[in-house]
């Protein structure tokens, strides 16, 4: 079973506020050569999802290209809307426009060239990206592969959000999915998504209950408190911010029973480092979080079961398998 590991490299901000659209601060990616270290110590690949504010941070980006000099490592296109160029006259945003699938193809495109060219700069070429608030499809696929990436790694699967415009995946399952070449000389393009889901299947009629009870008068009950406590089903997210986290080895059983060929962990930058996010305010908050990590880290290595690559890795390795399936 492949394994990737994911790290949405991005500024800080507090999460409750809005969105900023003013100069960001990214002092967290300071911490990611502590993260790629332990990545190193238990031959982990990791693929950073990096944003226009921090590939426009200097002292970042440096970080970032020091991180990059490790073996097993992939940098992954990232953006949010909000504080990517160009912006309109009125600064203020909406939650329909944080998702970037909202916006005029235009708009869109225009977004994508500045985080895209900011890469170039560098000498960087992505070939595989996330949408900051799992934002895509569309326009913004059109755009990846056009530009030859290989993989979109912004679906999460059986959730959306009540705000207006957000994503919705409910009914998507945890299968990597192949989008045919759209004409002779394209190549193929893989949606590959996060790891949610549930410690027993069928997936889809848990979420169904999920739905049912937390948007009733069920919810009162806590019925789905009690559930996840007496052990009769949890919902699992393989985030390194969550405490369902370390369920990992309850999702990985349903997830082998489905033939899902891949797990993915994924964490923001911003949740390393004490700051104004939600999940770690305190340094006691970066140590659980670290503690978290190792723990899966060393779980992965000592498996035996797990072969880790970057997501454009997996991409390719999908590729290879649905080609010698299909050659015939």
């Amino acid at each position: 079973m492949y394994v990737t590991v994911t790290i949405d490299t991005e500024e800080e901000w507090d999460w409750n506020a809005g969105w900023p659209t003013g100069e960001p601060l990214s002092t967290n990616v300071a911490a990611l050569p502590r993260f790629q270290s332990l990545a190193d110590d238990f031959g982990i690949a990791a693929t950073y999802f990096v944003n226009y504010a921090v590939m426009a941070d200097e002292r970042a980006c440096e970080t970032m290209h020091q991180v990059a000099q490790h073996d097993r490592v992939e940098w992954g296109m990232h953006i949010h809307p909000w504080n990517t160029p160009p912006f309109t006259e009125e600064r203020l945003v909406r939650p329909k426009e944080s998702f970037l699938h909202n916006h005029p193809d235009e708009v869109i495109n225009a977004k994508l060239t500045t985080v895209y060219e900011s890469f170039r700069k560098q000498g960087l070429r992505p070939t595989s990206f996330r949408g900051g608030r799992y934002s895509s499809g569309g326009p913004i696929h059109t755009f990846l592969r056009d530009h030859g990436f290989l993989a979109d790694a912004s679906v999460l699967p059986l959730t959306t959000w009540p705000e207006e415009g957000a994503p919705n995946y409910r009914d998507r399952d945890l299968k990597p999915v192949r989008l045919a070449p759209r004409f002779e000389g394209d190549g193929p393009f893989w949606e590959i998504p996060l790891s949610l889901g549930f410690s027993r299947s069928p997936f889809r009629f848990y979420r169904s209950c999920y739905e049912r009870i937390e948007r009733s008068w069920l919810a009162k009950l806590r019925l789905i408190g009690i559930s996840e406590r007496l052990g009769l089903v949890r919902r699992i997210w393989l985030n390194f911010e969550s405490d369902h986290c370390e369920r990992y080895r309850d999702l990985l059983a349903a997830l082998r029973e489905q033939g899902v060929p891949h797990l993915c962990f994924t964490v923001h930058s911003s949740s390393l480092r004490a700051g104004p996010g939600p999940y770690t305010r305190s340094a006691a908050d970066e140590e659980r979080i670290f503690a978290r990590i190792e723990d899966a880290f060393r779980w992965i290595s000592q498996s035996g079961d797990f072969r880790p690559v970057t997501v454009s890795q997996l991409a390719v390795h999908l590729e290879t398998e649905y080609y010698a399936r299909h050659r015939n």
